[in-house]
């Protein structure tokens, strides 16, 4: 860890929303609410302990996770303004680039413990000493494949073969260049340029005769994870990957697998063919501007 490292000029940016969640003990492996909702309670305390700054934009959780949550320091929570993913996201990304001394923003799921105690400072040390300007984590492959469920390893490192597929193809990959787009976390500088690129608003027609609506609404995903990075390429920013020991929570493993696979299967098919479908989409629309 370099000397000029602050904790305190790290600033996490995510969403919350456990309306099921409830106080005490797991009730049912299959109560997907109060696992989660307990992983972002944990994730909340151990960023605090270790003195990162957090915002959490929170779209009506139950009054008892959000009384829980109140008493953690260094969280700032804000209401969610929006059902859409990546229109929550922006808000809470604005809220944290105002924080005292934030020079960095980490973008992420509230689950993600791992990501604050055991991928930290690495992921931001390149930014901190001007190496990069975003950061993409790169799971470590052995944890990935040991800690992921197996259906969710199997699609999502389809996903990123096909992903990096069509990022090379199109000019913004070298040969053997790749990102863990799938992963999730976006890690960027907090500047008015590289944050416009995750917050600002972007207007795009999709023609209702390509049948893309179960798998295409930009503010749900794409204009804070595959638009940011293909604006990022083209204005010739410095994207780089970082692997890191990222372990999937177990407790986590267990809700996704046994207590509702179905439901989460389906949802991360329609994630990969829709994140796909977003960034052929998003360059598409972006070489035509």
């Amino acid at each position: 860890m370099p000397n000029n490292f602050d904790p305190s000029s790290i600033a996490f940016a995510v969403i919350t929303y456990y309306p099921k969640w409830y106080g005490g003990n797991l009730q049912s492996i299959k109560h997907t609410d109060k696992v989660r909702g307990d992983l972002a309670i944990d994730f909340f305390k151990e960023a605090s302990k270790r003195g990162y700054q957090v915002v959490a934009a929170d779209g009506k959780s139950s009054k008892t996770f959000r009384k829980t949550i109140s008493k953690i320091p260094l969280l700032t929570i804000i209401n969610r303004r929006s059902v859409k993913r990546s229109l929550a996201k922006k808000q809470a990304i604005k809220k944290a680039s105002g924080l005292l001394g934030a020079k960095v923003i980490v973008l992420t799921e509230a689950e993600k413990i791992s990501l604050v105690t055991d991928c930290l400072p690495e992921l931001v040390n390149p930014i901190i000493n001007d190496e990069a300007d975003i950061i993409i984590p790169k799971r470590s492959a052995t944890l990935f494949q040991k800690t992921y469920p197996e259906y969710m390893f199997q699609s999502e490192r389809e996903g990123n073969k096909l992903y990096n597929d069509i990022l090379r193809i199109n000019g913004f990959l070298k040969d053997r260049e790749e990102f863990d787009a799938f992963f999730g976390p976006r890690i960027f500088k907090n500047t008015s340029e590289i944050r416009a690129l995750f917050t600002r608003g972007y207007r795009i027609k999709i023609d209702k005769k390509a049948f893309l609506e179960p798998y295409f609404d930009p503010e749900t995903y794409s204009t804070t994870f595959s638009l940011p990075l293909i604006k990022a390429f083209k204005k010739g920013l410095r994207v780089k990957s970082v692997e890191v020991p990222f372990s999937y929570p177990m407790i986590q493993r267990d809700n996704e697998e046994k207590g509702a696979r179905e439901l989460f299967e389906e949802k991360r098919r329609i994630q990969r063919v829709g994140f796909l479908v977003e960034l052929l989409y998003i360059i598409h629309y972006l070489n035509q501007r």
